[in-house]
C-alpha cells in the first residue's frame, strides 16, 4: 500500500490560521486566540499540569458547550426520546 504523504507543518499552520481568521468575529479575538496558541507553544500550560491529558479534555467539553450555546442561540434544542 501507498504511504500517504504528510503536508509539510508550515502549510498546516497556515491553513489553520486561514480557518481562524474565516472564524473569528473580530481582530480582538483572532488576536486573543493566536496570543494563547503562542503561549501554549512555549509551554504555558495554564496550571493544567498533566497538560496533554486536560488540555484534550478542555478542548472537548469547550467545543460541547459552544456548540450547546450556538444550538440554543439559534432555537434548536435536543429532545430525548421516551
Amino acid at each position: 500500500m501507498a504511504e500517504k504523504k504528510r503536508k509539510p507543518l508550515s502549510e498546516v499552520f497556515d491553513q489553520g490560521l486561514e480557518k481562524l481568521v474565516m472564524i473569528s468575529p473580530n481582530k480582538k479575538t483572532y488576536d486573543e486566540i493566536t496570543s494563547i496558541m503562542f503561549q501554549l507553544y512555549n509551554g504555558n500550560d495554564y496550571g493544567m499540569g498533566n497538560y496533554s491529558l486536560q488540555f484534550f479534555d478542555k478542548t472537548e467539553r469547550a467545543w460541547r458547550q459552544g456548540r450547546k450555546k450556538v444550538a440554543k442561540n439559534l432555537g434548536l434544542s435536543l429532545v430525548k426520546n421516551v
